[in-house]
């Protein structure tokens, strides 16, 4: 496995990540055993992966909690991001007065005391643009030791440059891959700045794993596609 420095976080991460999306969520997916769950994490770190990607909505803060178990013990061999907007009772909402009671929600789930980064979760645009306190209380988490970094969770180019242009932020995931090169645009003002990017949605939700074609039938959240549309695909990888 091979690792980068995220940005100007000061941590280093495998370049391939774990998507934690799948992990005890059979409300979006087909769903697996707990304990498969847990043999995976425990499969990625002993492969040399120590970047976990989850969030309080992945299982109704199930995936957290399989994750907190999975990384017992093991803790300090993980990079865990976490992200805040979308609740474990399918709510949206990006209140920042919702931020800390959200963190100390996934610390709980996570068994943790801190979390590596944390995201807002594809917030509406207007956050990004710095008006609003979000980005504030996530400076002073940061602070006090609650999380070490964050940014936010995208899918577009013009998100990412308004991010780098109007916020602190040290790090951005965006989705990125070959069928969505658009966001493309913004990753060398991202790098001017070294502000780390994680790429997410990198093997569109499967169909760029070879696995799959046209007449591929789905049960889970892929149902909703058409021979012509394709999805989020749950894993993360790091550039």
């Amino acid at each position: 496995m091979n690792y980068r420095q995220l940005g100007s976080t000061g941590i280093k991460v495998s370049e391939v990540g774990f998507g934690a999306w799948q992990l005890g969520n059979a409300r979006d997916w087909e769903g697996m055993e707990d304990k498969q769950a847990i043999r995976l994490v425990h499969e990625a770190l002993d492969h040399g992966c120590n970047f976990f990607d989850t969030a309080p909505n992945y299982g109704g803060g199930k995936s957290e909690s399989l994750l907190g178990e999975a990384l017992s013990g093991r803790r300090s061999a993980a990079v865990i991001s976490s992200k805040f907007g979308h609740h474990p009772d399918k709510t949206l909402n990006f209140d920042s007065q919702n931020i800390r009671s959200s963190v100390e929600d996934s610390l709980r789930r996570l068994k943790t005391d801190y979390l590596d980064l944390l995201l807002l979760h594809n917030p509406p645009f207007e956050i990004l643009t710095g008006v609003t306190d979000h980005f504030e209380v996530l400076e002073t988490l940061k602070k006090e030791g609650k999380i070490r970094a964050y940014g936010a969770s995208v899918d577009s180019g013009n998100e990412m440059e308004e991010i780098v242009q109007s916020t602190d932020s040290q790090v951005i995931e965006v989705m990125f891959n070959i069928f969505h090169q658009e966001p493309r645009s913004a990753f060398t003002m991202a790098a001017e700045k070294n502000v780390g990017l994680i790429v997410k949605v990198p093997l569109d939700s499967g169909w760029l794993s070879g696995k799959y074609d046209e007449n591929s039938v789905f049960t889970d959240i892929r149902s909703r596609w058409t021979r012509s549309s394709s999805g989020k695909e749950p894993s993360s990888c790091l550039f």
